[in-house]
């Protein structure tokens, strides 16, 4: 009965050794680095009439820590970026983060993101930018990173070289926006990871590798892991419409007859119902045929040439001679500007801005036979 008493305590001191020895690695291997030569060795303690015995080892075990891979790779920002139509160089930026056991090397490669991918949990692409490219910062996240250069046109492909274990790198990539993109789509831009052993090779799944290890990828794709972040096209939509009306003529007859006084009215919509239209200038080349009107129109306490209508706002300007406008319009000769650099016009989304002025149509000189 004792002798069986001895047996059981024995199996149980064994079998909690040998769970404390495999929990105890289970945990280790988290973090321990791969190449790591684990060590163990069991002893028995015994009891033989109350007497200690000598303690009887166990052959030692060894093993080789293998690769854990897992690399995440994230947009820095949340949601899709705003670009409008014709804007050069947009660009967004992704966390790539080693949780590996082993430094990495990292092979980068950027494309336009395929027709319907989900960029955002929200929107699916439906365009491509031009011209994408990419660059790595120059430190990683454990240190002070400085930002990459914009790299040469065309450069789809980049690498990161070495990146410790539990540290992090930002990668920025580029595209063009073309004027052609079309207001309310989505472009998104692609890059692809690939993790590879810190000397540059690639890494095999499920055999030894040149460095006697394996690897386990913890996302399942064998080192690969794909990052899409978006933008919207955004533009103004607007449009132009220029109409005439006769205020009067010498007969009273309504008709643009020699010395008639005609309104002219361009009207400018923004359907878009989210973004501005700015720095807009109209250019109107008068015919030969009609001369323009000075002081027409007056805003507040002040008359001058030209009356804009912003959205219910009215404001007068002078048709100064070119060169010597201050207040954002001029005539030279012809061509009658509103809204140039000295006076840049705003128009909002879903507004519309009105722009007025009047000509007499000449009178011409009677021929003598």
């Amino acid at each position: 009965m004792k002798t069986s008493s001895k047996t059981i305590g024995l199996s149980i001191r064994l079998g909690a050794l040998a769970a404390a020895l495999l929990f105890g690695q289970q945990a280790m291997a988290e973090g321990t680095r791969a190449g790591t030569v684990v060590d163990n060795t069991a002893s028995v303690d015994y009891f033989v009439g109350g007497i200690d015995q000598t303690d009887i080892p166990s052959n030692t075990v060894s093993f080789v820590v293998d690769r854990r891979v897992n690399v995440t790779m994230v947009p820095s920002t949340p949601g899709v970026e705003i670009i409008a139509p014709g804007q050069g160089d947009v660009f967004a930026d992704f966390l790539l983060t080693n949780l590996s056991n082993s430094d990495l090397d990292i092979d980068l490669a950027l494309i336009n993101a395929a027709t319907g991918t989900d960029i955002d949990g929200t929107n699916n692409d439906d365009t491509d930018l031009g011209d994408p490219r990419i660059a790595v910062w120059t430190d990683f996240e454990s240190g002070t990173p400085a930002a990459p250069a914009v790299p040469g046109t065309g450069t789809t492909t980049a690498t990161i070289d070495n990146i410790p274990a539990d540290d992090a790198i930002r990668i920025r990539v580029w595209g063009a926006a073309g004027l052609a993109l079309v207001n309310g789509t989505f472009a998104g831009l692609q890059v692809t990871a690939t993790s590879l052993a810190d000397d540059g090779t690639a890494l095999a799944y499920g055999v030894a590798n040149t460095d006697g290890l394996e690897n386990v990828d913890v996302n399942g794709n064998d080192g690969v892991v794909v990052s899409v972040d978006g933008f919207a096209v955004q533009s103004a939509e607007l449009s132009v419409l220029k109409e005439y009306s006769v205020l009067s003529d010498p007969l009273g007859s309504g008709l643009a007859i020699p010395e008639a006084v005609i309104q002219y009215t361009v009207t400018i919509t923004n359907a878009s119902t989210t973004t501005n239209a700015t720095d807009v200038s109209i250019t109107d080349a008068l015919d030969d045929n009609v001369d323009f009107n000075l002081g027409q129109y007056t805003a507040g306490a002040v008359t001058s040439d030209i009356l804009i209508d912003n959205d219910g706002t009215q404001t007068v300007c002078s048709a100064d001679t070119a060169g010597t406008d201050t207040d954002g319009c001029s005539l030279d000769g012809v061509n009658l500007v509103v809204g140039n650099a000295n006076g840049p016009i705003t128009v909002a989304a879903d507004t519309t801005l009105v722009v007025t002025y009047q000509v007499t149509i000449q009178n011409p000189i009677p021929t003598t036979p």
